[in-house]
């Protein structure tokens, strides 16, 4: 019983839970075979390797071997405890969990009370808004702006009043504490004494996770003047909000996103909500012009294509430029569109109206195509300063192409413009490619190999086809010699599978896995069980394949004796021990004709239909 939750409660949240639909809420999945493939939203790739098998209820990377469940999905991706992802699953399965408060773990505990005094906050701030004669002049600014009233709703828009502790009051009369308030980023404690609102005389745009939960805010002065402080206030760090994971308005453009396979990318609140008014719904902000690997990879789950829509006076920034390098390094096909002088998507569409804001991302430039063309303004290349600055700027952006036929087009675009040696572009690409050992997909598969199991490819064979086939599985329990596995937790794996086959109705690799709380074990399992050259072959082909793959465990069992007695003999006839090698001798000899008492191919000891 894990912190509290019955296992029928677990088994009825893993019932009731459909992988394929779970996955796809956070990337995108394509049919393979009978399995469904996708990006690993654990490891930059630009080849789907991540495959999910719909009638085992597992998942599999081939590129980093992550592997596991309904529970380790989201335990890994949410960064949860199993309690907690066992929780988060039986809410979005609607199964009551009966537990007492103190079951949760104070991590768990602290981060649901952040989310509920944030949707405390929230709703505060959405009153003050259309309420109080003080948020008359944010609604009217936001009104100014063209958001109308459904807007507003559908965004949570709202009101801080200017008072020191408005929100403070008011969340201390429902009883939260000022440390929760503090820990929230609610509140600041005062220099001396007391606390006062961190939010202050703005216009709160509430932001929010994925799923939908009120994870910060994003507050815009109504003040004007030196002590106005700055345009925006963003909530600090805290145990629910971290700005470079998040991205704004992604819990209602999610969908569309994934419909047409493209994300527009804005700078601002704004400009989302400006963008989603005028009916383009595939839009978010990244909350900074910036993107942050981690909003890199959660835009690639979604989208093949990403168009960014900056600032015109944004779109010059050298962060820019690395966030979007990071951005193409995860796979996307990356987009400029490019808006005129002193102008932002919000104002755009509200001067030209959206068709001409669609038209602007329809005809937006590749990246690589439009950073050629702003580098080739910016330097004098006709000045060995000049291309100097052009080759150190355009190689980040060649190393994170999207595939070597793009890289290779570009390359030889760069060397024309310069008027150097493609050869020589092409070394200085090299050369970076060596030394970037840290690139993430390269990182992933590295990890991959970390497996401190070994487990030989015919064990693996033995394992997916004995899952699949009661009579395999019978047929290796009596064939296979516990000298046979190359590591002792290979051979539980193996016991497991025999042990649920005589006391369990039907087999299933979930089951196996429930057996085990070792990692390395669910990765073994998983992907043998998930291995499509493995899945529904016909019975000769299985018959066959799991006879070779007893003799070579055997075949490999007689080369390690073979080679320990080779060794002992060597000791015994240094040492003068002659009398004790005639035994050794003896052995080694049956090994080698095949008297060892130990068991043939199965062709040789009967056929698996009896």
């Amino acid at each position: 019983m894990p912190q509290g939750i019955a296992e029928e409660i677990i088994d009825e949240i893993r019932r009731r839970t459909d992988l394929i639909a779970l996955v796809g809420e956070y990337l995108k999945l394509e049919r393979r075979g009978k399995s469904m493939v996708g990006l690993c939203p654990f490891h930059n790739e630009k080849t789907p390797s991540f495959t999910v098998s719909p009638d085992k209820q597992l998942y599999h990377c081939f590129g980093c071997g992550a592997s596991g469940n309904v529970f380790t999905l989201i335990m890994e991706l949410e960064k949860m405890t199993f309690p907690e992802a066992a929780r988060f699953l039986a809410q979005r399965a609607q199964v009551k969990i009966p537990e007492h408060r103190e079951a949760l773990t104070a991590k768990e505990r602290l981060q649901e009370k952040i989310y509920n005094i944030n949707l405390v906050a929230a709703r505060f701030y959405a009153y003050c808004l259309k309420n109080t004669t003080e948020g008359e002049k944010a609604y009217t600014y936001l009104l100014n702006r063209g958001i109308s009233d459904e807007t507003i709703a559908l965004f949570k828009l709202g009101y801080a009043p200017a008072g020191w502790t408005g929100f403070y009051d008011f969340a201390g009369k429902k009883g939260a504490s000022p440390e929760l308030m503090i820990k929230a980023g609610l509140i600041t404690p005062g220099r001396e004494k007391g606390y006062y609102d961190r939010f202050r005389n703005r216009a709160i745009f509430p932001i929010f996770t994925a799923g939908g939960k009120v994870a910060g805010f994003g507050g815009r002065t109504m003040a004007a003047g030196e002590k106005a402080g700055p345009k925006y206030l963003n909530s600090p760090q805290s145990p629910v909000f971290d700005k470079s994971t998040l991205l704004y308005g992604l819990n209602l453009a999610r969908d569309e996103i994934r419909r047409q396979k493209k994300a527009i990318v804005m700078e601002g609140y704004t400009d989302v909500i400006a963008a989603h008014q005028a009916g383009i719904r595939n839009a978010v902000a990244s909350l900074g012009t910036a993107l942050t690997e981690q909003q890199s990879r959660l835009l690639r789950y979604q989208a093949d294509v990403v168009v960014t829509a900056y600032d015109s006076d944004s779109a010059g920034e050298a962060a820019t430029w690395r966030g979007l390098a990071i951005l193409q390094g995860t796979g996307c096909l990356v987009q400029i569109a490019e808006l005129p002088k002193n102008s932002d998507p919000d104002s755009y569409i509200r001067k030209f109206g959206p068709d001409a804001f669609v038209r602007l991302i329809e005809e937006a430039s590749p990246l690589i195509d439009y950073r050629l063309q702003q580098l080739k303004k910016r330097y004098d290349l006709t000045t060995d300063q000049g291309r100097v600055g052009y080759i150190k700027e355009i190689m980040p952006l060649l190393s994170a192409a999207v595939d070597r036929v793009e890289q290779d087009y570009y390359l030889k675009r760069a060397a024309e413009e310069i008027g150097v040696d493609e050869n020589a572009l092409r070394s200085e690409l090299k050369r970076r490619r060596v030394g970037k050992s840290s690139l993430p997909e390269e990182k992933g598969k590295q990890h991959s190999g970390e497996n401190l199991i070994a487990i030989s490819p015919a064990e693996k064979i033995l394992l997916s086809l004995m899952m699949q086939s009661k009579e395999i599985a019978e047929r290796g329990r009596k064939l296979i010699k516990s000298d046979y596995y190359s590591d002792p937790l290979v051979e539980n794996i193996f016991k497991e599978i025999w042990n649920i086959y005589a006391t369990e109705e039907a087999f299933t690799a979930e089951k196996l896995i429930n057996c085990f709380s070792d990692a390395q074990v669910v990765r073994i399992v998983t992907a043998a069980a998930t291995d499509p050259a493995l899945q529904d072959l016909e019975h000769r082909t299985a018959k066959r394949m799991s006879e070779d793959s007893l003799d070579k465990l055997k075949r490999a069992w007689i080369d390690r004796r073979q080679l320990e007695l080779q060794r002992k003999i060597r000791e015994l006839t240094a040492s003068g021990q002659i009398d004790k090698i005639e035994g050794l001798l003896r052995e080694s000899q049956q090994l080698i004709t095949g008297n060892d008492n130990s068991p043939g191919r199965l062709g040789e000891g009967g056929d698996l239909s009896g």
